[in-house]
């Protein structure tokens, strides 16, 4: 288990249903972070672990079934942090690309925005100047920063 990974003191073992999700997070950089994220997680009823990694920006939260993720999303911010989603949960994202003028851009554009980990289902169409692809807010913002690095500026 890594630094911070320890479970909840007094928590009952029962036969609830566990479940395990991870939560996406920004602003942590360092010790001090990750622990008082940890704190503030492991007091969500429901909550029995929570491991939480800076230097990947997560934190992996095993809980009870039916415990809110609005409350943990809560918790993180009110410890002045920003909790921006969930891994595993992408929405389709699509950029105009105006400076698109040709197939080697295609094939440009396309290459820098699979080579972003964590980016599915991209499609670059030079008639309509768009990317789209499917990704969870901190991988978009990569996508965009990779596309602006191979030359191009997206909307």
């Amino acid at each position: 288990m890594g630094l911070f990974g320890k479970k909840k003191k007094n928590t009952e073992e029962t036969n609830e249903k566990l479940v395990n999700k991870t939560m996406l997070i920004e602003g942590m950089a360092c010790n001090h972070c990750a622990a008082t994220v940890h704190h503030a997680l492991v007091r969500v009823p429901g909550v029995k672990e929570a491991n939480v990694d800076i230097t990947k920006g997560t934190a992996a939260i095993q809980m009870a079934e039916g415990t809110s993720l609005v409350e943990l999303k809560q918790a993180v911010s009110d410890a002045g942090y920003e909790p921006v989603g969930w891994q595993g949960q992408d929405q389709k994202h699509s950029l105009q690309v105006p400076d698109m003028m040709c197939e080697h851009c295609v094939a440009t554009i396309t290459e820098a925005v699979k080579n972003v980990e964590g980016t599915s289902n991209v499609q670059v169409d030079l008639d309509t100047k768009t990317v789209s692809f499917n990704a969870n807010k901190p991988t978009f913002s990569k996508a965009v920063e990779a596309i602006i690095a191979a030359g191009y500026h997206p909307e």
